[in-house]
């Protein structure tokens, strides 16, 4: 739907002899490059004239803009979307630079940020100033209700999705599969004895929780951690019940990804098909180890059968659209990345994933002091896993 609705919206308004000019905001930037790229060519225009007099499309992002005076299909980032409505670039110098647009479409609605809520802020009071203004929002797992109310009731449209067949294997199957496991001594293995945080006049219901090194804190140790059992299905044998038991599923098994990709290129036949391979891992340094490890490896760190590249939102737009290149014949294709590529793009030559299980979140923990005549508040942020 990311590029079909704008598509059809731009060839609907230039058919009719309309005027058009249509805005559709991505959370990311690698989103905004690829779509653009992609409906640019379904639309029939040459390669690489994105953003070019010759092509209706374009896209603006950070210190980015590719975009002419014919561009009527512009996809930027939710932070230009904002840029674009603080500075006065409209009519006449006035105004925002919104004053020219006929639609804006707001994709992945559901992905919420401080910049987006922000933006559905100001839409909405836009709108009473601009009735003409019409504004879609996109998203395929959002509260529709809830966001159709936020604007007043405005009529919502389900457009049904296909799904293809996806074969799903869980950890004990990947482990049953490469013969992998590990020992007490392991550093993927639970620790018998954990040793915890306590902060000086904590109270009995405060969770214990790693604090930072300048903290003020009393180091316990010898406390023993809570032991959870995990239960296996009979159909798996005794080494894959044992390993599963000792594996702590805080840590990544990188040893287990780099044995599954052995597996799925060079043992069973059946996954011999695959013609390019996606590894989702939670950050930047972990997508970093990956690699190290896959670029140290005999087999996978050969340029002319394997490409391995990175994807994250730090990387470079030149680094990022590396993801999308074909490799020759007989080269495998191996992208390691966090969720950016679960929903932001599509890579359209994946055929298998292999998912860490793990990712970053940003939380914000409000707390509120209560002192003898004061209130404090305060405010802090957490990234946990």
């Amino acid at each position: 739907m990311s590029t079909q609705v704008p598509a059809f919206i731009l060839e609907d308004q230039l058919s009719r002899g309309q005027p058009c000019r249509i805005y559709c905001t991505e959370p990311r930037r690698i989103s905004a490059v690829s779509l653009a790229q992609r409906v640019s060519r379904e639309l029939g225009d040459p390669p690489g004239t994105v953003g070019t007099l010759n092509s209706l499309v374009g896209y603006a992002i950070r210190l980015e803009s590719n975009t002419t005076k014919n561009t009527r299909l512009t996809y930027i980032t939710t932070g230009i979307a904002l840029r674009m409505l603080e500075r006065g670039s409209g009519r006449g110098g006035q105004g925002t630079a919104f004053d020219d647009i006929t639609h804006i479409i707001i994709d992945e609605v559901h992905e919420r940020t401080i910049e987006s809520d922000f933006l559905l802020v100001v839409l909405r009071s836009l709108l009473l100033q601009r009735p003409d203004l019409r504004v879609i929002l996109m998203s395929a797992t959002a509260d529709s209700d809830k966001i159709s109310s936020y604007f007043g009731g405005c009529p919502i449209i389900h457009v049904p999705g296909r799904t293809f067949p996806v074969d799903v294997l869980y950890l004990e199957d990947a482990i049953e599969c490469t013969g992998w496991s590990i020992t007490e001594d392991s550093p993927y293995a639970k620790r018998r004895h954990s040793k915890f945080y306590q902060r000086k006049g904590r109270t009995d219901w405060d969770e214990p929780t790693a604090i930072d090194e300048d903290e003020d804190a009393t180091l316990v140790e010898g406390e023993s951690s809570v032991n959870i059992s995990v239960s296996v299905e009979k159909r798996y044998s005794p080494l894959t019940e044992r390993t599963v038991e000792l594996l702590d599923e805080r840590a990544i098994p990188y040893d287990l990804i780099v044995r599954l990709l052995e597996h799925s290129c060079f043992k069973n036949k059946s996954f011999l098909s695959f013609s390019a391979i996606l590894i989702f891992m939670p950050g930047l340094a972990e997508i970093r180890r990956m690699i190290d490890l896959l670029s140290d490896h005999p087999s996978f760190g050969q340029e002319s059968l394997f490409r391995v590249y990175p994807l994250h939102s730090t990387l470079s737009s030149e680094n990022q659209n590396a993801v999308f290149d074909v490799p020759p014949a007989g080269t495998r294709k191996i992208v390691v990345a966090t969720n950016i590529a679960e929903t932001g793009i599509t890579i359209p030559d994946i055929t298998c994933v292999i998912d860490s299980g793990k990712q970053r979140e940003i939380m914000y923990l409000y707390l509120i002091l209560h002192g003898r005549g004061t209130n404090n508040r305060s405010g802090s942020t957490k990234s946990v896993n």
